[in-house]
């Protein structure tokens, strides 16, 4: 019995282990592997992500991809490190206030804001900031 952490080594690094592996053992980590593999190839795994489809032979499909792509390291896009910190924000409360009635918005247009435009937002309150200096 193999956890999906064997199965991508076999995948990757120990092509011929790969044989051992029961259907069952495909089968149970299909779905995780697949997940991750979509950081690297979305289009590839989002063909995969049906539920009628036989998970032991997409992942036989996976595997031949991967010899054909003649590697024997990991990518380095499987495996990421996810940071628990959260970053300092260089924006106060005070600058938010400031851009919510200067620009006449609300807290969820700015919270918007910060989350897909973060650049523009601290552009806007440097420019602040450089006129409130003088």
């Amino acid at each position: 019995m193999y956890d999906f952490t064997h199965i991508v080594d076999f995948i990757f690094k120990k092509k011929e282990e790969y044989r051992k592996l029961s259907d069952e053992d495909k089968e149970k980590n299909f779905f995780i592997i697949n997940r991750k593999f979509a950081r690297g190839f979305p289009t590839h795994a989002q063909f995969f992500n049906n539920k009628s489809i036989d998970k032991s032979s997409a992942l036989d499909v996976w595997y031949q991809f991967f010899i054909k792509k003649r590697t024997t390291d990991i990518p380095s896009w499987y495996w990421f490190k996810q940071s628990n910190k959260k970053e300092k924000s260089l924006i106060t409360k005070d600058d938010v206030q400031f851009l919510m009635k200067f620009y006449d918005i609300k807290e969820r247009d700015i919270n918007f804001l910060l989350e897909y435009y973060p650049e523009e937002v601290l552009e806007e309150v440097k420019k602040y900031h450089k006129f409130e200096n003088g």
